[in-house]
């Protein structure tokens, strides 16, 4: 007798481009759909991600934005339309308003997929209570707590003092193939080229970084270019014009497919403040090219751990950081691309058998234990 499929409900606040949307989309689109029904829940339907949904996927637009009054009712309504044996949220208000269903739909297994490090939360002086609150209250409600670096999990225990026993480690996926199917720009010998990709935004370091530059040596020949919009790319193009930079750094704008840049350069550059596990620092390694990264960058340390010698650099200060940018040396095109640098943890399959199973240990531990 067929097994009937287990439905999984995917809760996003909005398909804008977020590392956090992404890869739960990557997840939802490769589960096997002879053992699972996935379905998305999209609180606010704005957003350029739609495109990376499998066709095959029902959407569920609830049509309002995250943080509007209605979005808890909504989302109820349809999460008890849908009944799934699964309900899976990401980031931190998408987790509060999908925990906060869990007391009417008690067959529902629920897990929260916790991206970023709960101190960047923490650190806004004027909500840093309601953060806290929603982490101490809510989140042990879930059935299962993911995020994809240890550091995070950690801080759960250190920093919000929450026992972490219903917490898992599960990496970001990375789509090699995908990654490494596209042709490579064409580009100058003998320079050194630099790239990073990110929201324009204060917590990915673009300010410290441009304003660090600088300081590289005067007969040092590179070029930096940066991919991405956000907020902050007014005040970044003023810092590039008032440190004379504009011969050397550019900001083209947001890239649907920056993976054949990444590729094409010598070193990615992270200058974050803070992150979770950085999505574009797993690509740039997937293309072939090394990363130098902020040991703020969240997840950074575990990465360069399982990555091969060399292949990521973390630094302390700004300094250190234009320190290490200053020994690349330009590679040779024809030598690009380069093979991969991806540690195998975080290969698409891999990631993908491991997210399967631990859906359908879920559902059978909830199962056994209902009446």
């Amino acid at each position: 007798m067929t097994q009937p499929r287990l439905r999984v409900a995917f809760v996003l606040p909005a398909l804008s481009a977020g590392g956090a949307e992404r890869v739960l989309i990557t997840l939802m689109n490769g589960l096997d759909r002879i053992r699972f029904d996935p379905h998305l829940i999209v609180i606010d339907p704005a957003g350029e991600l739609r495109d990376l949904i499998a066709p095959d996927i029902p959407v569920h637009a609830l049509g309002c934005a995250h943080t509007s009054p209605k979005a808890l009712p909504l989302l109820l309504s349809q999460l008890r339309t849908l009944q799934p044996h699964i309900a899976m949220s990401t980031m931190l208000r998408t987790n509060a308003l999908t925990l906060l269903c869990k007391p009417f739909l008690r067959k529902t297994v629920f897990i929260a997929r916790e991206a970023v490090v709960p101190s960047y939360f923490l650190s806004s002086a004027k909500s840093a209570w309601v953060f806290k609150i929603i982490y101490r209250l809510l989140y042990p409600w879930a059935d299962l707590v993911i995020s994809p670096a240890q550091k995070i999990i950690d801080e759960f225990r250190t920093v919000i003092g929450l026992s972490t026993r219903n917490h898992l480690l599960l990496p970001n996926p990375v789509d090699v193939d995908k990654i490494r199917n596209f042709p490579l720009p064409e580009r100058s010998a003998g320079r050194v080229h630099f790239i990073c990709a990110g929201r324009l935004h204060a917590q990915k370091g673009f300010d410290r970084l441009i304003e660090a530059l600088p300081s590289l040596p005067s007969g040092f020949d590179w070029t930096l270019t940066i991919l991405g919009q956000g907020p902050e790319e007014g005040r970044l193009r003023d810092l590039i014009a008032t440190t004379g930079l504009k011969d050397r750094v550019s900001m083209p704008g947001l890239s649907a497919t920056p993976w054949p840049q990444m590729a094409a350069a010598d070193v990615f550059l992270l200058p974050s403040r803070w992150e979770g596990l950085p999505n574009v620092a797993l690509e740039s390694l997937a293309a072939g090219t090394p990363v130098i990264s902020m040991r703020e960058a969240g997840g950074i340390d575990e990465i360069a751990r399982q990555a091969p010698p060399g292949a990521v650099s973390v630094t302390d200060t700004m300094q250190a950081f234009i320190a290490t940018m200053a020994k690349v040396r330009p590679a040779e095109p024809a030598r690009l691309p380069r093979p991969s640098l991806l540690p195998q943890a975080f290969a698409l399959d891999v990631v993908r058998d491991r997210f399967s199973a631990l859906l359908l240990e879920q559902a059978l531990r909830v199962r056994r234990t209902l009446p």
